[in-house]
């Protein structure tokens, strides 16, 4: 059986909008007939991986909510609307961490969950300032900064003490495309 044919969208009904996402209930025409889903649609974020001067990267200690724990993860956020990815990268290092980019390069993109949300996160690598200026965290933001170099990383990566996945990805493709 050949299933290459894309399916098309034949309806859409917004079920629920939140402040950063909306939630659909969608369904798609097939080959194998009328399929329904309900999609997460986000309007995107970023994930920034910044180093010092002295080659040592900047990480957050951040309480995340939604599963109840403090972990360790890269500065990100989500772009406002009509906002463009540098803007957004350079924008939320600086309210995260208080660090301002002198040089931002993007190194990639990737989807989190795509079997439910369509939640795009650009991933940016940062040349910092090596002294912070005041933060600016939004209220629900409960984050304190842990500076490591990249064998400590390593490790933890390797003992799960760092599991966040974009954080993840975003350290082994800039060490893969040699930006350490």
């Amino acid at each position: 059986m050949n299933n290459n044919k894309t399916p098309k969208l034949i309806e859409k009904k917004e079920i629920y909008k939140a402040k950063t996402f909306k939630l659909f209930k969608e369904i798609y025409r097939g080959e194998n007939g009328d399929v329904t889903i309900e999609t997460v649609r986000h309007r995107g974020a970023v994930a920034i991986l910044p180093f010092l001067s002295d080659g040592r990267i900047i990480l957050e200690r951040q309480y995340r909510y939604t599963i109840a724990k403090w972990i360790i993860e890269a500065p990100a956020g989500t772009l406002e609307q009509g906002e463009n990815d540098e803007a957004c990268a350079s924008r939320e290092l600086t309210e995260e961490t208080g660090y301002r980019a002198k040089k931002l390069i993007k190194v990639g993109s990737i989807v989190m969950t795509p079997g439910y949300d369509d939640e795009m996160i650009r991933l940016f690598v940062a040349f910092v300032n090596d002294k912070p200026e005041s933060t600016n965290l939004d209220k629900d933001e409960l984050i304190n900064i842990v500076i490591f170099n990249t064998q400590q990383i390593i490790d933890m990566i390797k003992k799960g003490d760092i599991f966040d996945a974009k954080t993840i990805a975003l350290f082994f493709m800039s060490k893969e495309f040699g930006i350490f």
